[in-house]
């Protein structure tokens, strides 16, 4: 027996985002494909494993494999999008948007900065289903999102505004990405952390930072760094060493009252993904890759983000 399901659907029945259940899928922890319209298929006994996983009743929606064999896959070859001046378009994530978008404008409603330089997500969907890629990727738009997700979240049709958003970012041609975030994404490749702090600076103001905390609040603190078997890996917002390093002192005074094992890797401890925010997926791997062998040598079992 097969399970059909959306997307939507099971994000509200299991309590997570949306994203978390295309991750499962792309992850394979949820073995699904795609399905008739929006909705995915999945061996109805992987949707009974997964509610047992989360101590829930299955809902009994399945398809049984006489109605499945009337049902064709939507694959995105099945869907031409449309097409002006001759180009395809590339952006939008499912060529199905052209049909699914209502252009309600409850994205514009929910977006913080709908209007600021005209910037409006219906607008921009509409573009790249369009075909407007090169409009679009000139723009400034891309850049002045957040990436806060409240567009997709509000949106009834269920349309990816947010990977959208960061595939058009990719798009752009690396040297007329806004400055400041690819002299960022550039400094963490080459130093190891967005604002290029050596090693050495980094690991004599945790330790000074330690001793101020012990002598002031925590009798006995020592800053952890390169702990391994600590349970919590730390990674940090280079802003803070940089600019604001009291700001460390808040996490730690935590940490020491709960009585956590954590620590703070001396090098790769940036936990600010500039390349995942500038559409930069190679900058954006080689960043998450760092932290993870981090995660290993460290022999951590969970992972702080700052962001």
């Amino acid at each position: 027996m097969m399970y059909e399901f959306r997307v939507s659907e099971m994000a509200e029945e299991f309590g997570v985002h949306r994203n978390t259940i295309r991750n499962w899928i792309n992850a394979g922890t949820l073995p699904a494909k795609k399905g008739p319209g929006r909705k995915y298929l999945t061996e109805f006994h992987q949707y009974e494993h997964l509610c047992n996983k989360f101590g829930r009743k299955p809902k009994m929606q399945f398809v049984s494999h006489e109605k499945l064999k009337t049902l064709k896959t939507l694959q995105e070859s099945d869907v031409e999008p449309l097409v002006i001046g001759g180009e395809k378009s590339v952006l939008p994530e499912d060529p199905s948007w052209a049909d699914e978008c209502l252009t309600c404008g409850t994205c514009a409603c929910s977006c913080h900065i709908s209007g600021v330089d005209g910037l409006d997500p219906r607008k921009i969907v509409r573009m790249a289903v369009l075909g407007m890629d090169k409009e679009l990727v000139e723009s400034s738009w891309p850049w002045k999102c957040t990436l806060c997700g409240k567009c997709e979240e509000a949106c009834p049709a269920n349309i990816e505004i947010t990977s959208m958003m960061r595939k058009i970012r990719g798009a752009r041609n690396r040297d007329h990405v806004p400055r400041p975030i690819q002299k960022g994404v550039t400094m963490c490749l080459e130093r190891g952390n967005n604002l290029g702090i050596p090693k050495e600076d980094f690991v004599a103001l945790c330790l000074e930072m330690g001793d101020e905390l012990a002598a002031d609040e925590c009798p006995g603190f020592k800053t952890p760094v390169d702990v391994h078997g600590a349970r919590v890996l730390v990674t940090v917002n280079s802003k803070e060493p940089f600019g604001e390093p009291d700001n460390l002192k808040w996490w730690w005074k935590i940490f020491w009252s709960a009585g956590e094992s954590w620590t703070i890797s001396s090098e790769y401890w940036e936990g600010v993904n500039w390349g995942l925010f500038s559409g930069d997926d190679e900058a954006m791997k080689t960043v998450v890759g760092r932290i993870v062998d981090n995660m290993r040598s460290l022999n951590c079992r969970v992972l702080l983000l700052p962001e």
